[in-house]
């Protein structure tokens, strides 16, 4: 009786699993047939892109970029001169002392005119001698009693006269030591008493009113320059002086390929930065252009910089672009057209010219 009961159990066991299994499939059937016959189908406006890449894109509206070229440079005074003696004589005074500031045509020093004022006066009258005989001549040659050879000799010796006394009026002008322009006493080398020599240096006179910059800039950027840009030198303890850019070569330096540029520079304060270093900030015009992030940029096939944006057909673009600035928070790039469409995400799986399903994210 043991063997029959448990068979029997088993096969009622089995029966049980097959019902409830009917009934489930039953209850699922009907349940899909009212879901289906009671809500209309899901239509999306994206139900015929179905299939298509999908891309995450961000519109671009162009902005104001203003440029700013940076190099490094030299700060130098505006006028620089050492004041050479150009006779041979002694140092009788200094009428300034080192460090003063002085005016244009202010007397700087004196030199020994020794016995140049007593030779100027016969040499004035040599020539007053010369120039009466040369009259005298004059007067006879139009009567025919003077050669013309004998004229010719008076009129050279009255010229030898004459060069002779303005030699000497010129070193006696050379005894005076007068500055060229406003400026800044740097240096007086030379002892009152002590002899100098034709081309000695008396005195270092510097202008620092106004300073020049000088620099080099690059060959890839110097088309963007032009005469009369506005720059500011920063300073390293970060003073900035204005001024604008005075001067491009038009040649590069045959060893750095780079060109030589100056820039005139305020100092009305007369700052001691004469001979300092200094960052040059270059303000370029301002251009319409775009900023993203440096991520968005690749490069096609030949090795061209640019981004994917979408065209009017939803189609995916590849469009060159010219890196106008890179920092760490983004780029700047011009050559796109003033509203774009950028593809943000997914670009890397579709192909340029491939039509694509965007998604596209508000502007900031």
């Amino acid at each position: 009786m043991a063997p029959f009961f448990t068979g029997r159990k088993l096969n009622v066991s089995l029966l049980l699993a097959l019902l409830l299994t009917l009934l489930l499939a039953v209850w699922l059937f009907s349940g899909s047939i009212y879901s289906s016959a009671t809500e209309a189908p899901d239509f999306t406006p994206d139900s015929q892109a179905q299939g298509l890449p999908r891309v995450e894109t961000r519109i671009l509206q162009s902005q104001t970029y203003s440029p700013l070229l940076k190099l490094q440079g030299q700060l130098e005074p505006i006028r620089h001169l050492q004041l050479n003696s150009r006779l041979s004589s002694d140092l009788t005074a200094w009428h300034v002392r080192l460090g003063e500031t002085v005016q244009t045509n202010q007397l700087l020093l004196s030199l020994d005119p020794e016995d140049r004022q007593a030779q100027l006066q016969r040499a004035e009258a040599d020539l007053r001698v010369a120039e009466a005989d040369l009259r005298a001549a004059e007067r006879l040659q139009r009567q025919s009693l003077v050669s013309e050879n004998d004229l010719l000799r008076l009129q050279a010796s009255v010229a030898t006269a004459r060069a002779e006394r303005d030699r000497l009026q010129l070193e006696l002008s050379h005894t005076k030591i007068r500055a060229p322009f406003a400026g800044t006493v740097e240096a007086l080398p030379v002892e009152v008493g002590s002899n100098v020599q034709l081309g000695d240096v008396l005195l270092s006179l510097t202008d620092t009113g106004q300073l020049k910059l000088t620099g080099q800039i690059p060959q890839q950027q110097v088309h963007q320059l032009t005469e009369g840009l506005a720059v500011e030198a920063i300073l390293l303890d970060g003073r900035r002086l204005t001024g604008h850019l005075s001067f491009i070569a038009s040649v590069a330096d045959s060893q750095t390929r780079s060109y030589r540029i100056e820039a005139l520079i305020d100092n009305d304060a007369f700052k001691r930065v004469a001979g300092a270093s200094a960052t040059l900030h270059i303000h370029l015009p301002d251009r319409q252009a775009h900023r993203f992030s440096a991520a968005l940029l690749s490069l096609d096939d030949a090795g061209q910089t640019g981004v994917r944006v979408l065209d009017s057909d939803e189609k995916l673009v590849f469009l060159p672009v010219e890196i106008l600035s890179l920092d760490t928070s983004g780029v700047w790039v011009s050559g796109l057209p003033d509203r774009v469409e950028l593809v943000t995400q997914g670009a890397g799986f579709v192909e340029p010219g491939q039509r694509v399903q965007a998604s596209r994210v508000e502007p900031d």
